[in-house]
């Protein structure tokens, strides 16, 4: 079982965890009764079996804020498990949902079906051009330091949408700009053959990105999703983007539905942003596409600016210290209690993967800080021109 840090809403077990309980909502209060310690070599023959180890409550697996620490711990000490209240504290209400992370990823998974060669605007731009337009100034005005990384995949531009091509456009979905420090021109030398022509197999998309987003406790993984319509290749992608989210890859998918027109469209739509706590922007012209990328463009540096106040900041880090040592010290003291118990080996296991986890989410910031915080200043002065070109294009000026 995996350690799952999900940012979704904390089940009925955590009035139950804030109490101190460490049982499922259904344990009466006779059975959450702790057993005699195993006796020893000297125990009476017909000494009372161990009761089966309990289940741990959902809130031991949750991270809601992403912080590193278990929302159960959390509660314990009183603490907000919705927010990250180190960060908050040291830089700002602005800085909610940053993270003082080694990477932050961002792939742009595009839209190449067929339907994407469909007209819009006064210009009557094909929807797939009016794209490629925003993606490439989104990647344009993007900080360009080697903590933020960017990519780009494409689906439905193998084959056509005929019932001849459906099985080969279903079957392929394609990484045309790699991972890495955003570039402009690769972006651009990527995006300028992309024509649409084929089916859509977004589940296939989703899957896919795992490959090129790390599974890792110190990335942040964002996808934004650009599509006109839904699934078409019989796949599941909110089923796939729901797997995706319960792994170690932490993945947040933002969908911009561009002229979508089918109500079941939009909310199958909604629901694979829903799934990973992300965004569902509905774009129904050109003006409304810009704005949805204008939009994106601010909200990535504001994540860069957090993480740049978050690795200068001295109280931040020894915030996360304290928080981590209780994290890991109220965390030994549960598997001392599962091993009182009968078949409390997978319970400790879990909660050992959970220990690893709240220790190398630690190391992982103090490297980005004793890489990074030396040149703080000078990376802050080489962005400002981005910061202010992106600024301007927000502002539609």
């Amino acid at each position: 079982m995996k350690y799952r840090a999900h940012r979704r809403t904390l089940p009925c077990a955590l009035s139950i965890a804030l109490a101190g309980g460490l049982f499922a909502c259904d344990k009466s209060k006779e059975e959450s009764q702790e057993p005699a310690p195993a006796g020893g070599s000297g125990s009476e023959v017909n000494a009372e079996p161990l009761e089966e180890a309990p289940p741990l409550v959902d809130a031991w697996y949750n991270d809601v804020d992403a912080d590193g620490v278990p929302d159960f711990v959390e509660l314990e000490l009183n603490n907000d498990p919705n927010i990250d209240e180190c960060i908050v504290e040291a830089c700002g209400e602005k800085a909610r949902g940053g993270e003082l992370a080694e990477k932050i990823n961002t792939l742009v998974i595009l839209d190449a079906s067929g339907s994407m060669a469909g007209k819009l605007g006064k210009g009557k731009k094909t929807k797939m051009a009016i794209a490629k337009e925003a993606v490439q100034r989104f990647v344009d005005v993007m900080p360009k330091v080697e903590v933020m990384s960017f990519g780009i995949m494409a689906y439905g531009h193998f084959g056509d949408n005929t019932e001849a091509s459906k099985e080969e456009s279903c079957s392929k979905v394609e990484m045309i700009d790699d991972m890495g420090t955003p570039d402009p021109k690769q972006a651009k030398d990527a995006l300028k053959p992309l024509k649409a022509t084929g089916w859509s197999p977004i589940a296939r998309a989703i899957e896919a990105s795992a490959q090129f987003l790390p599974e890792e406790v110190s990335s942040v993984n964002h996808i934004i999703l650009v599509a006109d319509g839904i699934e078409r290749c019989d796949g599941d992608p909110v089923a796939v983007a729901r797997q995706l989210f319960e792994t170690n890859h932490l993945t947040m998918i933002d969908v911009v539905g561009f002229g979508v027109e089918a109500k079941e469209d939009v909310e199958a739509l909604k629901a694979i942003a829903a799934t990973t706590g992300g965004r569902y922007v509905e774009a129904s012209d050109v003006a409304q596409f810009e704005q949805a990328f204008n939009d994106l463009t601010i909200g990535t540096w504001g994540i860069f600016d957090t993480w740049l106040c978050a690795v200068s900041s001295a109280p931040l880090l020894e915030c996360y210290d304290k928080r981590a040592k209780d994290a890991v010290a109220r965390t030994e003291r549960e598997i001392e209690f599962m091993s009182r118990y009968s078949g409390g080996e997978e319970a400790i296991a879990t909660l050992e993967k959970i220990k690893t986890r709240i220790e190398q989410t630690q190391e992982g910031r103090q490297r980005v800080i004793t890489t990074y915080k030396v040149d703080v200043d000078t990376i802050r002065a080489e962005q400002e021109k981005l910061r202010k070109k992106a600024e301007k294009q927000a502002k539609g000026s």
